[in-house]
């Protein structure tokens, strides 16, 4: 037999195999959904009983729906899809703090929050101010005479968002200049649609009509704020003196 022919019928060794492990396949991504629903949540403590309302983003149940969830133990978790959580006492459903999911808020400062009613007008309307500083912590909601008290102005707030009350429509979200950019208006219109819920006044919403700040935060908004987002049917300018104000709603000014 020639060398050839025995190279040739010789048994070529198997190449090495790689130890591989095995894995769980990868999940696939959540489908979008632009359903909100609300959890309300038991949270047991120490403390005074309190309660939390949670918006989710999810198609786990129909858009809008309440689900009572207090028989379950939530131990501080919230559902999957939370967007902002509001914190209330049983004894008078006096809000504690709102938490904006991180998703949401992820560029935005530290901010608590100040409620007002707006009683002399016409039209029912009411405001979430935005604030920075150590006055209160962060995710705090108080009132207006907390805030005087406190050494602060109503002035020196961040962001502001007012909407009136029966409608939802939304009139102002004023944002100061050095903060826009960082998802304030995001998460502070986002604090708001919770607060409102509690209180049970109408959804928040818009109408079209638009700055080009608004029209642009509308292209990156949340699946859940789509379907109340109105296409932009007339421009807008952008207003950064109170006294410019026309009365027509805007959004992000």
């Amino acid at each position: 037999m020639s060398m050839t022919a025995a190279a040739h019928d010789a048994v070529v060794p198997a190449p090495a195999t790689p130890h591989l492990r095995a894995v769980p396949p990868l999940p696939e991504p959540a489908r979008e959904t632009t359903a909100l629903w609300w959890a309300r949540l038991l949270r047991r403590g120490p403390g005074p009983l309190e309660y939390s309302l949670v918006a989710v983003n999810s198609d786990r149940f129909p858009d809008g729906t309440p689900v009572d969830m207090t028989a379950v133990d939530a131990r501080g978790r919230r559902p999957a899809g939370w967007q902002v959580d509001v914190r209330h006492r049983a004894t008078d459903g006096r809000v504690v703090r709102i938490e904006v999911a991180e998703e949401l808020s992820d560029r935005c400062p530290p901010m608590w929050f100040a409620e007002v009613t707006h009683a002399t007008g016409a039209v029912p309307a009411a405001s979430l101010l935005a604030f920075r500083g150590s006055a209160f912590r962060p995710g705090a909601v108080v009132r207006p005479h907390e805030v005087a008290a406190a050494g602060v102005r109503m002035t020196d707030r961040i962001a502001e968002v007012r909407w009136w009350i029966r409608s939802g429509l939304v009139d102002t979200v004023t944002v100061e200049p050095v903060y826009r950019g960082r998802g304030v208006a995001r998460t502070l219109v986002t604090a708001a649609e919770g607060l409102r819920f509690l209180r049970g006044w109408a959804p928040l919403r818009s109408d079209g009509r638009l700055t080009d700040a608004g029209a642009a935060w509308l292209e990156s908004a949340p699946a859940a704020w789509q379907p109340r987002l109105a296409a932009r049917s007339e421009v807008l300018p952008d207003a950064d003196v109170e006294e410019e104000l026309t009365g027509v709603a805007r959004l992000l000014r």
